[in-house]
C-alpha cells in the first residue's frame, strides 16, 4: 500500500529571521513608550515640586535637605512679586503664617490688652512670658517656634496633667489676686522728694546704666543739679531714669509714681518733637520698664517707633565729615568727657541691643533693624583705657548683631537645619571666648559691671538654648522616633541638656539680690528650666528610660527652685515662673508614679497632633497659637 502524503498537515515554517527581529521590536518599543510615559509623569510632578530646580541638582540630597527646597519653593508667591496661593486679594486663603489660634479664631483677630488703663499693679501674666498660657485664651499674639509658650505647649502635650496642674495654680492666683500697695504720691516735701530722686538716680549709674550707656551721666547729673531745663524730651528722660533707678533701689511702688509722670511727657505728641532725650526716654520705656510690667507686646511698638525717630534723627549713619569728627572725639577724650557724636553712636546701639534683646524669644521678622546697606553707624568708642561703659556696649553689639541673623533666620518660611544652627552656636562661642576678662569674670571685674556682666552671660547661655530647642521641636513636630535620630541629632539633644544645666548652675552662683538682677536672672531661669522639664516629660513617655538623663535633669530642677526661692524677696510679686516650674515638676513626678496619664497611652505618635497633610510647604508653623488644641494628644522621640 501507498501512503496518502495528503493526509498530513504540513508543518508551518519557521518565522524568518526578519519577522522574528520586528516582533522583538515591537514589545522593547511598547516596553520603551510605557517606561517614557513613566519617566515624563515623574519628571512633570518633579517640576512642579522643584520648579527653580534642576534634576541633577537634586541627585544626592538627604530627605530634609529635599523638604527645605520644597518649602523654599512654596514660599508664598506675594515675596516673589507674583500672585501666589496667598494671595491677600482672595478672600478664601487664610494667613498661612499664622494658622488657626488656640480658640478658633483667624489670625487676623490676635488680640491683646496691655495698656495703661489696666489695674495699677503688675499683671501677673502676658502671651509672650507665657505665665497664663494654661487658663487664659484671649490675649495672643504672634510667636515662632522661639517663643516659651511653644517649649511650654509642648511639656503640656506630653504630660497633660501638668497643664491642669497650672490651671489650678492659675485658678488660685485669679481668687487671690495681686493687691496695690497704696501709697501716697510725691510728699509735698520737696528735699524729701529731691532725696528720693537722687537716690534713684545713683541706682540707675550703678546698676544699668553699664547695661545700655548712651547717657553722658556728667552732662545729665549736671542738668538735674542746675534744674535749668524745663522742655519735654528732658522731663521725660529724667523720669524715666528715676523710674528705673527706684526699681533697682528696692522700692516695690515709687516707680509707679514716677511712671505716671513720665507718661505726661512720653505722649503721641512726643513723636512731633524729635530730640535726643526723648529717643533716650523711649528706649527705657520700651527696652526695659514695659517688660518690668509685663507689658511685652506694647514694648515691642514702642521699640518700633523709637527706631523710626532714630533714623528720622540720622543716628543709623555716620557723619561725612569723619575727620572733623575724630578730631572732636579725640579732644573731649582728653578732658575725660564724652562727645555728642560718641553720645548719639552709643543711644543707637543701646536701641540696637534692647530691641534684639526684647526680640530674642518672639520668632518675629526683625523688620530692619540692621542693615549694612543702608546703615553705617560705627560701634562705641572708648574714651580711655578703662571705658568699662564702652567695653560693654561694644560686646553687647557685637553678641546682638549674631543674634539679630539668627532672628532673621527663625523668622523665614523654611526651617533652620543642623549645620546652620551650629554655625551660629560656634559663633556664638567664639564671641564669648574673646571677651575681655572684665566681661566675663567675677574676680577681675569692677562691681559696677556685675549686673551688665551676669545679663551678657545669661542672654548667651539663653540664645545657644533656643538654637537648640527650637531644633528639637523641630524633631519632635516631623514625628521622628528616637530610633530614628541621626548621631547629629542625638548630638543637639544632648548639647541642649548641657547648656541648660550650665545656664541654671551659672544663675545659681552668681545672681546678686538687687532687683534689676533678680529680674533678669528669674526669668532666663525659667526659660532654662523648660529644657530639664521637656527632658524629664521626653524620657518619662518611653519605655525605657535614661535613668542617668531624669536624675540630672532633676537635679538641675531642685537646684533652680532653690534659688528661686532665695530669690523671693527681690522678685516682683507677679512673678508665677518659680510656681509654674514647680507645679510642672510635681505633675511629672505624679505620672512617673502612676498616678497621672501619659500621652503615650493615646497611641498617636504625632507630637502635635499636626497631620502631615495639613503642613502647608513654605509656611512655617505659628507655634504661639496652634499648639494648644486639647483635640490632640501624641509623644515624640518614642520607641
Amino acid at each position: 500500500m501507498f501512503h496518502s502524503f495528503s493526509s498530513h498537515k504540513k508543518k508551518s515554517p519557521s518565522p524568518s529571521a526578519p519577522a522574528r527581529l520586528n516582533k522583538s521590536c515591537s514589545e522593547c518599543t511598547s516596553t520603551l513608550e510605557e517606561v517614557s510615559e513613566r519617566l515624563k509623569s515623574r519628571t512633570e510632578i518633579l517640576e512642579r515640586l522643584f520648579p527653580d530646580t534642576t534634576v541633577d541638582d537634586l541627585v544626592g540630597k538627604n530627605r530634609d535637605e529635599l523638604l527645605d527646597i520644597l518649602r523654599t519653593n512654596a514660599t508664598p508667591g506675594i515675596a516673589k512679586g507674583g500672585s501666589g496661593v496667598n494671595s491677600i486679594g482672595d478672600p478664601e486663603v487664610a494667613d498661612d503664617s499664622a494658622q488657626v489660634s488656640e480658640n478658633g479664631e483667624p489670625a487676623a483677630d490676635r488680640q491683646w490688652d496691655e495698656s495703661s488703663h489696666q489695674p495699677p499693679v503688675l499683671q501677673a501674666g502676658d502671651d509672650i512670658n507665657a505665665i497664663n498660657l494654661a487658663t487664659d485664651h484671649r490675649r495672643r499674639s504672634y510667636l515662632g517656634v522661639t517663643s516659651i509658650s511653644a517649649i511650654l505647649r509642648a511639656i503640656f502635650r506630653l504630660c497633660p496633667s501638668a497643664k491642669q496642674r497650672v490651671a489650678e495654680q492659675a485658678k488660685r492666683w485669679s481668687e487671690d489676686p495681686i493687691q496695690p500697695q497704696l501709697h501716697a504720691f510725691l510728699s509735698g516735701d520737696l528735699s524729701s522728694n529731691l532725696l528720693k530722686e537722687q537716690r534713684c538716680i545713683d541706682f540707675y549709674f550703678q546698676h544699668v546704666h553699664p547695661i545700655v550707656p548712651m547717657l553722658n551721666e556728667e552732662e545729665f547729673r549736671a542738668s538735674y543739679f542746675h534744674a535749668h531745663r524745663r522742655d519735654p524730651g528732658w522731663l521725660g528722660l529724667l523720669n524715666m531714669v528715676i523710674t528705673i533707678g527706684s526699681i533697682a533701689s528696692g522700692s516695690d511702688t515709687l516707680h509707679e509714681q514716677y511712671y505716671e509722670q513720665a507718661r505726661t511727657f512720653l505722649d503721641l505728641d512726643s513723636f512731633g518733637a524729635g530730640n535726643l532725650e526723648s529717643l533716650q526716654a523711649l528706649c527705657l520705656l520700651g527696652g526695659l520698664y514695659l517688660h518690668y510690667r509685663n507689658a511685652p507686646n506694647m514694648a515691642y511698638a514702642v521699640l518700633g517707633a523709637a527706631h523710626r525717630v532714630a533714623i528720622a534723627l540720622g543716628l543709623h549713619r555716620e557723619s561725612r565729615r569723619r575727620n572733623t569728627n575724630i578730631s572732636e572725639t579725640q579732644t573731649e577724650a582728653t578732658s575725660g568727657g564724652v562727645s555728642r557724636l560718641e553720645i548719639r553712636r552709643r543711644t543707637w546701639w543701646s536701641l540696637f541691643c534692647l530691641d534684639t534683646w526684647a526680640s530674642m524669644t518672639l520668632g518675629r521678622p526683625t523688620c530692619g533693624r540692621w542693615e549694612t546697606s543702608t546703615m553705617d553707624t560705627l560701634l562705641p568708642s572708648l574714651v580711655t583705657e578703662d571705658d568699662h561703659m564702652a567695653m560693654s556696649l561694644c560686646a553687647s553689639s557685637q553678641f546682638c548683631l549674631i543674634c539679630n541673623r539668627i532672628q532673621h533666620r527663625f523668622a523665614q518660611f523654611n526651617r533652620l537645619t543642623i549645620p546652620e544652627a551650629a554655625a551660629f552656636d560656634q559663633e556664638l562661642q567664639t564671641w564669648y571666648n574673646s571677651l575681655p576678662s572684665v566681661l566675663r569674670s567675677p574676680e577681675n571685674s569692677p562691681s559696677r559691671l556685675t549686673i551688665a556682666r551676669e545679663f551678657m552671660r545669661n542672654r548667651y547661655m539663653n540664645i545657644r538654648l533656643i538654637l537648640m530647642r527650637s531644633l528639637i521641636l523641630y524633631l519632635a513636630h516631623g514625628r521622628l522616633q528616637k530610633t530614628q535620630l541621626s548621631p547629629e541629632e542625638r548630638q543637639i539633644i544632648e548639647s541642649c541638656r548641657m547648656v541648660a544645666s550650665e545656664a541654671i548652675d551659672s544663675i545659681t552662683l552668681y545672681w546678686t539680690p538687687n532687683r534689676i538682677h533678680v529680674w533678669n536672672s528669674a526669668w532666663y531661669l525659667f526659660q532654662a528650666c523648660m529644657v530639664p522639664l521637656l527632658s524629664i516629660v521626653i524620657e518619662g513617655s518611653r519605655s525605657d528610660p535614661n535613668i542617668e538623663s531624669l536624675a540630672l535633669a532633676r537635679a538641675s530642677l531642685i537646684k533652680a527652685l532653690e534659688t528661686c526661692s532665695e530669690m523671693k524677696p527681690w522678685m516682683r510679686a507677679s512673678d508665677r515662673g518659680p510656681d509654674i516650674v514647680a507645679a510642672i515638676y510635681e505633675a511629672t513626678m505624679s505620672e512617673a508614679e502612676g498616678a497621672g496619664r501619659t500621652p503615650s497611652q493615646d497611641g498617636d505618635s504625632n507630637f502635635f497632633g499636626w497631620c502631615d497633610d495639613q503642613l502647608t510647604f513654605g509656611t512655617e508653623l505659628d507655634w504661639g497659637s496652634f499648639l494648644m488644641d486639647d483635640d490632640f494628644q501624641g509623644t515624640s522621640f518614642t520607641r
